[in-house]
């Protein structure tokens, strides 16, 4: 079938759902599916990034007393986090944006925010010793929630290419979102839970069988 051969529909599917792996219609209504749970997990995601950045930067900008923060003689950096900085440099200039601190900071990916709370140069004490406080929520070692933002970066670079997510604890990966969020403000979080009514709603209406499927699979 044309539609789903040229829209590559068919590496959404669940398998076990279709009559026919090749030309299944069924197929259709999953990579419909997909893309509104993926909008959906996006969103969510999204605000997260933006709570990372606004926290850690906010507060390592105060520490080393300058807004170009990464750039302070006292931090530093492993070459792949300052490579993601001179990659988001290159993207302004390339689209003729100014390149200001602001600018810079925006456009590094969720990547960048959770290699910073990870072990890096001494981030330990470089990084987690001043940002710590902008996680008022979380109570535990910088270790786990490292852990915890890095399973959340991987979730947002499947979405980001288009993997298929279906398969995964949609709902746990959720939950995880929202605490996460909530380690650096409860009422960012719950605002977020509350605004997320289309993840739950597609969580129970996942397609079904297709209706030509048999008892026995074929």
């Amino acid at each position: 079938m044309e539609l789903i051969k040229m829209t590559d529909a068919g590496r959404y599917a669940d398998p076990a759902t279709l009559c026919s792996a090749a030309a299944c219609r069924q197929v259709l209504a999953w990579a419909d599916w997909e893309l509104a749970a993926a909008k959906a997990t996006y969103e969510l995601l999204r605000t997260l990034e933006n709570v990372l950045r606004c926290t850690v930067s906010e507060r390592l900008s105060s520490y080393y007393g300058r807004e170009d923060w990464w750039t302070s003689p006292r931090l530093r950096l492993t070459y792949s986090t300052l490579k993601k900085i001179e990659i988001a440099e290159d993207k302004l200039q390339q689209a003729g944006v100014p390149v200001t601190s602001t600018a810079i900071l925006r456009e590094v990916p969720l990547g960048f925010w959770v290699t910073l709370l990870g072990r890096g140069h001494d981030y330990e004490t470089q990084v987690w010793r001043p940002v710590s406080s902008g996680f008022p929520g979380y109570r535990g070692r910088r270790g786990p929630l490292h852990t915890r933002l890095d399973h959340l970066r991987l979730l947002r670079n499947k979405v980001a290419h288009q993997d298929r997510i279906g398969s995964r604890d949609l709902a746990a990966d959720r939950r995880s979102v929202i605490t996460a969020i909530g380690y650096v403000s409860d009422g960012v979080a719950r605002r977020v839970e509350a605004a997320d009514t289309a993840l739950p709603q597609l969580l129970v209406s996942r397609p079904g069988s297709c209706a030509r499927r048999g008892g026995d699979g074929a």
